[in-house]
């Protein structure tokens, strides 16, 4: 299965949620920026529930800023690939510059967004964090780390797309995970869509203000 857009994406995964028959009172959406965004609006949208986002910025390996050595947010400790961390000999300097860097990073964003991490938001609630797919897993792992210090009801995951090592990596983090598509053969969570064009925060802003956040 490929997917046309993030926003074909959200109907199916909207359609696997339908299925849990939510409490619509009791529950949100939590998108990670910026595709997740698009998919969670449809999500929200279909369910009739609000939406929020958690901005969670991936630490960059060296030399190659792609590659994600872990994951952070704007406050609290990051999630660390130790052994990725390990196995490309990163240097503790490098590491650190690379945390306060991307924890300024996620705190301008929340800014740009208009958004703030509230726990009143996520505690005693069944909160669905939602991205276009999963890569590494780290941010998965973020999200979840911070979410939980909140006290939710339940936590549930729902990805468009991911391999199967990776929702094994992220599968202890959340009470259930929702992810359509498994697939053994996957390098890039672009590859299963049809239409991946970037989002930028602009955008990211304007389907914020479709859904109560």
């Amino acid at each position: 299965m490929i997917y046309a857009n993030r926003q074909h994406a959200g109907e199916i995964l909207a359609k696997k949620f339908s299925e849990l028959k939510l409490d619509k009172k009791k529950s949100i959406v939590a998108a990670i920026p910026r595709g997740g965004v698009v998919v969670g609006q449809v999500i929200a949208e279909k369910l009739g529930i609000r939406q929020t986002v958690i901005v969670i910025k991936k630490l960059g390996a060296p030399q190659n800023p792609e590659l994600a050595i872990g994951a952070t947010a704007s406050f609290g400790k990051p999630i660390l690939d130790r052994w990725l961390i390990a196995d490309l000999d990163v240097s503790g300097d490098y590491l650190k510059k690379e945390i306060i860097k991307k924890k300024k990073e996620a705190f301008s964003r929340e800014r740009l967004l208009g958004v703030k991490l509230i726990p009143s938001k996520f505690k005693a609630k069944i909160v669905i964090v939602v991205d276009d797919g999963l890569a590494t897993g780290q941010t998965a792992k973020a999200a979840a780390k911070i979410i939980r210090k909140f006290g939710p009801k339940k936590l549930i995951l729902g990805v468009a797309c991911a391999a199967p090592s990776t929702l094994d990596l992220v599968k202890n983090d959340y009470d259930e995970v929702i992810c359509p598509l498994v697939s053994s053969d996957f390098w890039a969570v672009g590859q299963f869509y049809r239409d991946f064009r970037p989002i930028d925060d602009i955008k990211v802003k304007d389907y914020l203000l479709k859904v109560k956040v």
